[in-house]
């Protein structure tokens, strides 16, 4: 997987931001700079997950810090368990589950599969219509949308697909707080409440799939795992 560092200034805590399928950098440049200037905290981005492995230099450099703390979105969700990361201190899962493919507690399996089968640049645009729920959240995502091709992404997907049937299982850490969006059409929230059962809750109502245009920032999203 990608990472990128957004913030990095010798601080005691790092963030580490778990973007969704198919983003680059661009979405946690965007959020970090609602913090302001002056943040309390490092901030490390991963995006693009068609290798599921952290870098041996990026994981040391993880290591010097007292606090980690995982924001994660969509299929970043999943990903960052599978990352084999140091110790976590504080955890906070965005509209996704540990099951992301699964007709209970994810994306129904038929509906992935025909998203990866069909995935161009005509359904992209659908897809991110889908994700938005349309009007201002859409014209939003537009704005920061990721600089990567439409075959990159499939590429992405197929990665997860493999190893998805490949049994791989979550491991590492726990979340201790999810935020789930009750409009959300790619991850449904009756899904996510059923993943979650007996994990702390804050539920969006108006929140689609995509939470950045809800979100004040995130410090907002950093309050939640430490209420």
């Amino acid at each position: 997987m990608n990472a990128d560092w957004i913030i990095r200034q010798g601080a005691d805590e790092v963030v580490l931001f778990f973007s969704g399928w198919g983003m680059d950098r661009r979405i946690a440049d965007y959020f970090s700079s609602l913090s302001g200037p002056a943040s309390a905290y490092d901030l490390l981005a991963f995006h693009d997950y068609r290798s599921g492995e952290i870098d041996a230099a990026i994981g040391d450099a993880l290591c010097a810090y007292r606090k980690r703390t995982v924001v994660a979105w969509s299929f970043g969700v999943w990903s960052a368990v599978h990352a084999k990361l140091p110790p976590v201190t504080h955890a906070v899962a965005v509209n996704g589950t540990l099951s992301p493919v699964d007709p209970e507690a994810g994306i129904d399996p038929a509906v992935f599969q025909a998203t990866l089968d069909t995935y161009n640049d005509e359904n992209r645009y659908r897809f991110n219509r889908r994700m938005c729920g349309g009007g201002e959240a859409l014209e939003h995502f537009l704005s920061v949308q990721p600089e990567r091709t439409s075959a990159c992404q499939q590429e992405e997907l197929d990665a997860f697909s493999r190893r998805l049937q490949a049994g791989e299982r979550p491991e590492g850490f726990r979340y201790d707080h999810v935020i789930i969006g009750g409009r959300d059409m790619i991850f449904p929230s009756s899904r996510q409440y059923a993943a979650w059962k007996g994990y702390p809750q804050t539920v969006i109502a108006d929140m689609p799939h995509y939470p950045f245009f809800h979100l004040a920032g995130l410090a907002e999203v950093l309050a939640c795992s430490r209420e």
